[in-house]
């Protein structure tokens, strides 16, 4: 018996389903809560697809399967992503503001890895939202092509190699390694999501499961059991519809129910009620489609923001253009460029194909270096920069001055680099600045006030890590500058502290500060006895936008904040640090929220009218932070701690 897999419609309508429920999931109403396991389900295809693909095969010799094997999804693949990322890459460099993690994960899928890039990207807080990267959804392509490089040897070694050629050693083995993987993906998913969620080795199971379907139904023929599964069928493929709208907070196990059901599904065949369905016409063709579907779906959807007025983003026209072009690319490039032999021979094919992506590569990183030196004056204008070039090293203060245990680490240089003492003969203290994310998004303030007063400054931020310690939540990198700088803090200089107080989240409810501000009263009676003074930075707002790419200097109500919806917390802070400075002799408190957003207006905007004053819904780019100096040097001559001005 043969061993090539022979077309099957119902297949392509899978397929349909799947990519038709990822899009639901990813429109702004999001149709489909959980649609996004579609994804899930084309895992499940592919390893089924794969494996008759190569077990379909004649050549035994390793070096044949694999370049065969590869030429074949090079040819399938890479065409149309090549296009994808040219022609997205090229517009995100056009209009978005923040362009270098959308066109470094784009050149990330080119080769097979942008699930990588997205899974270190997840981990760095100064990435912006993935909401907004073009490319986000190309992860999923990154651990099938990493699947691809793997399963050929996997099954050179466990059927060609073979003398009997059985089934059997293959499936034990992709039984085992799926079985591991699961329950890799299972023990990670609570505490480690990015790390499930992206990575291969978390993910390879679903593939597997797809594999040893196809392997089942060469081995068993029992008339019995597809008669159960053509029964059945119907429900399966109901059951598939209703995972696709559990909460998200179920994505866990629903992801592995889709598998288990697609894999069901996979099983049964044509003739089957649910076969008969995903057979359709319009369906099947929508899954013939899928890929280019899938591919250009998700850059219109983040970009669209980014260029359309409020009036202009709608779900149905982010439908429309999206059929539009990926039947375009289909037919124009996907399928004339599948079946044809480019080269004549498998690895001039690989090859071409390498060549092609790295050409697209090349000219996007070139456009992207002539932009950063040539310089959008009009751009830095709207968007000014989240931070500030270090004085006077010229270094990058994110990769410098903020810690965050990964890839920042505390190194003998950092308190020297984020450091700059006081103007010789001005007379100012060293302002000592600590904490989370809210203590970096003052950086322009203080260069600023550096400049206008000669006052020096010390800033190193730890995102996600207050500072003091609540507790025993002690952070390492945090307590190796503190331990640092404590000999340098001299008498009449000034800590300051700063911090997330508010859920970023309507309605935007007080964390619970008892224990922080115990700890901070500790520190101000320490500070006391060397005569350091404490100032406590109160909250700035937290607008209502997902990102401020996505709002107008025409359109401001669009991401206007409405000041009653956030006041009340924010007076709760308020009195519980007014509190804290009425206990301690030598704390301070400036509130921030009142300088930016006068409360007899009603309203809070994130811009002047002229420039974006914020990076993200809640901390200061660095023209918003500068904004800032004036009435930061008025509170610290009120408040005695530093002359006043002569």
């Amino acid at each position: 018996m043969s061993n090539a897999l022979s077309y099957r419609h119902d297949i392509d309508g899978l397929r349909a389903i799947a990519v038709l429920a990822v899009i639901a999931a990813h429109l702004p109403e999001k149709f489909l809560p959980s649609g996004f396991l579609g994804v899930d389900v084309f895992f499940a295809i592919s390893g089924f697809v794969v494996t008759g693909s190569i077990l379909g095969q004649r050549r035994t010799e390793f070096g044949q399967l694999y370049l065969g094997f590869l030429a074949k999804r090079v040819r399938r693949l890479l065409p149309a992503l090549a296009l994808c990322v040219a022609i997205t890459g090229s517009v995100v460099l056009a209009v978005d503001p923040f362009p270098r993690h959308s066109v470094e994960t784009g050149l990330a899928a080119l080769f097979g890895s942008a699930n990588v890039a997205l899974y270190f990207f997840e981990l760095d807080y100064f990435s912006p939202s993935s909401v907004f990267n073009a490319f986000t959804h190309t992860w999923s392509l990154g651990v099938e092509e990493q699947f691809y490089l793997v399963f050929p040897t996997f099954a050179w070694l466990f059927f060609f190699r073979t003398s009997r050629k059985s089934y059997k050693p293959l499936a034990v083995a992709t039984i085992c390694g799926g079985t591991f993987s699961v329950s890799l993906f299972v023990l990670l998913y609570r505490d480690y999501q990015p790390l499930a969620f992206f990575m291969m080795p978390t993910r390879i199971w679903e593939l597997g499961l797809g594999a040893v379907v196809l392997l089942a139904s060469r081995r068993l023929q029992s008339t019995r059991l597809k008669a159960i599964l053509r029964r059945i069928s119907p429900l399966v493929l109901i059951a598939l519809f209703g995972c696709f709208i559990v909460p998200e907070a179920y994505a866990m196990p629903a992801t592995i129910a889709v598998v288990v059901l697609t894999g069901l599904l996979l099983a049964s065949d044509q003739q089957s009620p649910a076969g008969r369905v995903l057979t359709l016409p319009p369906v099947v063709y929508a899954g013939r489609i899928s890929y280019s579907l899938y591919l250009w779906h998700w850059p219109i959807i983040a970009l669209a923001p980014i260029v359309l007025s409020s009036a202009w983003r709608s779900s149905a026209l982010y439908v429309v253009a999206t059929v539009i072009v990926a039947v375009a690319s289909f037919h124009a490039v996907e399928r004339p460029l599948r079946y044809r032999k480019w080269t004549g021979h498998r690895g001039g094919d690989i090859g071409a194909g390498i060549a092609g992506n790295l050409f697209v590569g090349a000219a996007l990183i070139l456009t992207m270096f002539f932009m950063s030196t040539s310089g959008n004056q009009a751009e830095v204008q709207l968007h000014p920069p989240a931070y500030l070039p270090l004085e006077p090293s010229g270094r990058v203060h994110n990769l410098t001055c903020a810690l965050d245990g990964g890839s920042r680490k505390f190194a003998q240089d950092t308190i020297e680099l984020c450091t700059m003492p006081p103007e010789p003969d001005s007379g100012m203290p060293t302002l000592w600045v600590m904490g989370d994310s809210h203590s970096g998004h003052l950086q322009g303030m203080l260069y600023e006030l550096r400049d206008r007063i000669g006052i020096g400054v010390h800033l190193v931020e730890t995102p996600g890590y207050p500072f003091p310690f609540d507790g025993d939540n002690v952070f390492a990198p945090r307590q190796q500058v503190f331990s640092s700088i404590y000999p340098l803090i001299q008498p009449g200089d000034i800590v300051i502290v700063a911090r997330l107080y508010l859920a970023r989240t309507p309605p935007y409810t007080p964390e619970d500060l008892g224990p922080w501000l115990s700890q901070v009263s500790a520190l101000a009676d320490g500070l006391a006895q060397r005569g350091v003074s404490l100032v406590v930075t109160g909250p700035p707002p937290i607008f209502p936008f997902d990102d401020v790419r996505q709002c107008s200097l025409e359109e401001r109500t669009s991401c206007r904040l409405e000041l009653k919806n956030i006041v009340p917390s924010i007076r709760e802070v308020e009195r519980q640090l007014e509190s804290l400075e009425q206990e301690n002799a030598n704390v301070s408190v400036f509130f921030i929220f009142d300088s930016v957003c006068p409360p007899n207006n009603g309203y809070c905007y994130p811009d002047d009218g002229h420039s974006f004053l914020y990076r993200d819904k809640d901390h200061f780019n660095s023209l918003g932070s500068r904004r800032l100096a004036g009435p930061f040097t008025e509170f610290l001559r009120s408040s005695g701690l530093i002359q006043p001005a002569r």
